[in-house]
């Protein structure tokens, strides 16, 4: 094979001499290399959400895994009111903001759609900087946004008062006072086993919107407690009263991301880990290996960084949720792979120790 090529392209030269000879120089277009693409930088920019010291006292505690379900309080009462459903939120990434870095809490109610709400938390507020809507099948309304889950101003005080401003117009907030909530079902659920059904010194903080607002979850005059080290205990949206069923605590999540590449980290049995892993043009993270059957993958999804930003960024975080299932080590790795060529452009890796 090799000779016959030695000579096709010996036959090529002499015809190429004579075409020259015959009719002059000949313009030859060069040839195009493949454009090899690199990951960017899409690391996370701006200022950090404000992480509380002492989060056994924050009334409204935000971290990536956290996760709050509530379930319709009637039913223990009154067999003959059907439950509306369950209510839910959950704190599933960090993304890139204007300038800020934002959780992006993800929330659903029944028979309506997924919300998707950029917080940023500071010192003093927890202020909405955007928001999407998710389409589910089955949805039958169109208004998903609570405002308790995206305007606090802390700390809170008796008679406190703020304003909400809202794209249908001005609402306000009053703190009322302190008080004790007793969970009617008698039982609070976390990963790890049970919380007390019982909360002291929750804050109840009234909330009254615009009438006209079209995306207002419960109607426009709505009563939120918040329970220090909790959140969200209890709704009282149109008349129906939405008491909390389960929560996470931070103890029982795992938060990893790419500073924690090579390091060995520890995670409860029963626990969940939530890797965060930046991602953007045309390059994606994958879960490339897990050696150990300590671990069972949840899921994985992609956030995209707020709509005001993610014009400009093109980038988003992608998580990972694996529980916790079986004592001792467990390799796990990522990587990022080009999403045409699959060609590996990064590669990320954690021991993960799971104890009881």
């Amino acid at each position: 094979m090799k000779c016959r090529r030695t000579s096709l392209f010996m036959s090529l030269l002499v015809l190429g001499g004579l075409l020259f000879g015959c009719t002059g120089p000949i313009a030859i277009s060069p040839i195009d290399l493949p454009e090899v693409a690199e990951p960017g930088d899409y690391d996370l920019v701006g200022t950090a959400n404000y992480v509380p010291g002492a989060w056994e006292e924050d009334p409204y505690p935000l971290f990536v895994g956290a996760r709050w379900l509530y379930r319709n309080a009637a039913k223990y009462w009154n067999p003959q009111i059907s439950a509306s459903g369950l209510l839910e939120s959950e704190v599933v990434a960090i993304v890139q903001g204007d300038g800020i870095e934002c959780y992006v809490l993800r929330t659903h109610y029944s028979n309506g759609p997924d919300e998707l709400l950029y917080l940023h938390r500071t010192k003093d507020k927890v202020a909405l900087q955007g928001s999407r809507e998710v389409l589910a099948s089955g949805s039958q309304t169109s208004f998903s946004l609570n405002p308790g889950l995206a305007f606090l101003e802390l700390p809170l005080e008796e008679d406190a008062t703020w304003r909400l401003l809202t794209s249908e117009g001005v609402g306000k907030a009053t703190v009322y006072h302190r008080e004790v909530v007793a969970i009617e079902s008698g039982e609070v659920g976390t990963l790890l086993g049970s919380y007390s059904p019982i909360f002291l010194g929750t804050w109840r903080v009234h909330y009254e919107l615009p009438e006209s607002s079209p995306r207002l979850y419960g109607g426009p005059i709505q009563f939120l407690w918040f329970a220090p080290g909790v959140g969200v205990v209890k709704h009282v949206l149109n008349s129906v009263n939405y008491e909390l069923a389960e929560f996470r605590l931070p103890e029982e999540v795992l938060a990893l991301d790419r500073h924690d590449d090579g390091q060995t980290v520890q995670v409860s049995n029963g626990g969940l880990v939530v890797v965060q892993l930046r991602e953007g043009e045309g390059w994606e993270w994958v879960l490339a290996g897990v050696d150990g059957s300590g671990l069972e993958y949840l899921n994985d999804e992609f956030y995209a960084d707020t709509p005001r930003v993610f014009p400009y960024t093109g980038a988003g975080t992608h998580t990972f949720q694996l529980l916790a299932m079986e004592t001792g080590d467990i390799d796990v790795w990522f990587e990022l792979r080009d999403s045409e060529s699959t060609r590996v452009g990064n590669r990320i890796e954690y021991r993960i120790r799971v104890f009881n």
